[in-house]
Parts: C-alpha cells; structure tokens; sequence
C-alpha cells in the first residue's frame, strides 16, 4: 500500500516568492477587484457574490496548489479595500507548513481599510507539520470610520497523525496602525515546543480541565475587530453576554488600546469547537457592522 507523502524541501531550497495584491473598490453598486497581481504559487479566483444578504459584498479566495508553505517559502499578502468597499477575504482551505529540513518559510500580511470600507479576512486554520517553521507577520491599518474583522487559527499540527506539537517553531507579529500610521495594538508570540510544555498553565492550558490526553489538541483562534469606538463597546457586550461557557474552550475578549476595537482570543480542545465558537463572535460582530448574521459558507 503506497501512502501520500507530504511535500518537503532540501535544506538548500530556494523556495517560493509567492505574491497577492488586491485592490477592492466599489463600482456601479458592487464592490469589485480595481486590481489584483499575483505570483505563483499563490493565486486569486474572480471576485463572487454569494451572499443574498450583502448582495454588493465582493468575496474573493485566495488560492495555493500546493497547500502551503515549503521551506524557504515567502509569501506576501497585500489587500487594500476602499471607501464604501465591502469585501470577505478568505483562503480556499487549510493552510499546511510543510516539513522542513532546515530553514524557515515567511509570510507578510497587510491589510488596508479606507474610511466607509469594510473587510473580513478570515483565513483557514494553520496546520504546521513536523519540524516546520514559520514566521509571520501581519500589518493592519484602518481608517476611522472604517472597519475590519481578521481572525487566525493555529492547530498543534496533524493530531490524528501524532504530531501534535512537533514543530519546530511558529513566530507571530501583529501591528494595528493608527491615523497617523505609528503602532496603536502589538502582539506577538513565539511558540517553541522544544523550548518549554505549551499546555502548561498561562500558555495553553486548561487549567485541569479536560480528559488526561486533550492537552495533546490545543488550538489557538483569535478574531480582531478594528472599529469606531462605540460599535466596538456595543460588540464587547455583545459577545460577553451571549458566549455561553463552553468546556472545550475556553474565551477571552477586551477593548484594544484607545478603543480602536475588539480583541477576543480562544483555546479549545480542537479546532472545530475553536471555529465554531469564532464563527459565533463573526456574526455577533456583523450583525453590528453590517445589520446581518453571518452566513453560512460552504467551501469543499
């Protein structure tokens, strides 16, 4: 019986300088691509619109043939959305980092919101195999009167394979720009499991919770809401208020500095009851924004 071998690089590899830029813009009623400019192996499907809701919301997937990130791969990730714009932003599965011999794979994300726009980026999970490593970086700016949802799932790896925790290393930079462009909201985290127990107490522990062997399924989700002051303090309540307790996760919201939005991070015992719950804070979030749930979408 032959078994399908993940991709990998030699530690020589060059990788891949794969990029995305897109330009959303609203014309004749709709918002639609004003421009887009890829590099393999990243590419771009037209511009859709699916939602009966939001008839004029443009949603747009991004798109890798080969399911992720090899070693020594950068990728960069540049959306821009315009005033009066409404855009969904989301990749067409889950994002893998491969195996890697040596080295590291990149990947710069930027987001732009002009006043009056609007965007969701929503990406799948993060799934890094053994031994990957990866540094990302992501740079959102938003302007007052605008507003922008970007969430961030990252799994312990192919759990059913026994991987759980088996990368070498996944460092994350977050930076939300103020008006006048200097940092308003930092966070960063680097999570080495050679370096320490990732499921202790203050990193992604339960606290006891759980069965003996759920500590092996820790996944991290995490949805930032930049908005005016006022919608933020309305979605805040919001999502305290009608997030029930849930025993396999565990969830945290709060103002960002100087009101610029809402934060809210998550653990579970598994990536689904993350997604589900983060679903659940998206459609609060919307149902303020846009005066609509979120829809339900289907990808596979």
């Amino acid at each position: 019986m032959l078994l399908a071998r993940a991709p990998s690089a030699d530690a020589g590899s060059a990788g891949q300088n794969g990029l995305i830029e897109l330009v959303l813009e609203r014309r004749a009623g709709r918002t639609r691509l004003a421009h887009s400019r890829t590099r393999p192996p990243l590419l771009v499907q037209q511009a859709l619109y699916p939602d009966e809701a939001v008839p004029d919301m443009a949603y747009v997937f991004l798109a890798n043939p080969t399911g992720g990130l090899l070693q020594n791969d950068r990728h960069s990730i540049a959306v821009s959305v315009g005033a009066g714009a409404r855009a969904h932003v989301t990749t067409q599965s889950a994002t893998k980092v491969y195996t890697m011999a040596g080295g590291v794979a990149e990947q710069r994300v930027r987001l732009e919101v002009a006043a009056g726009g609007y965007l969701e980026y929503l990406p799948d999970p993060l799934i890094p195999y053994r031994d990957a490593s990866l540094e990302q970086a992501v740079e959102i700016a938003c302007e007052p009167g605008g507003a922008l949802l970007f969430s961030d799932v990252i799994t312990p790896g192919r759990v059913a394979m026994g991987e759980s925790f088996r990368f070498k290393r996944i460092s994350n930079r977050l930076t939300v720009r103020g008006q006048s462009g200097r940092p308003a909201y930092l966070d960063a985290f680097d999570l080495e499991p050679e370096a320490g127990n990732l499921t202790g107490i203050g990193v992604l522990g339960f606290g006891g919770q759980g069965v003996a062997d759920a500590a092996s399924a820790r996944t991290l989700g995490s949805l930032l809401i930049v908005c005016d002051s006022g919608r933020a303090s309305v979605i805040l309540d919001r999502v305290r208020r009608n997030l029930e307790p849930c025993p396999e996760v565990r969830v945290g919201a709060s103002m960002l500095p100087h009101d610029n939005g809402v934060g809210v991070k998550m653990i579970g015992q598994d990536c689904a009851a993350v997604q589900q719950a983060l679903t659940r804070v998206w459609s609060i979030a919307r149902q303020e924004l846009l005066g609509v749930a979120a829809p339900a979408l289907r990808k596979y």
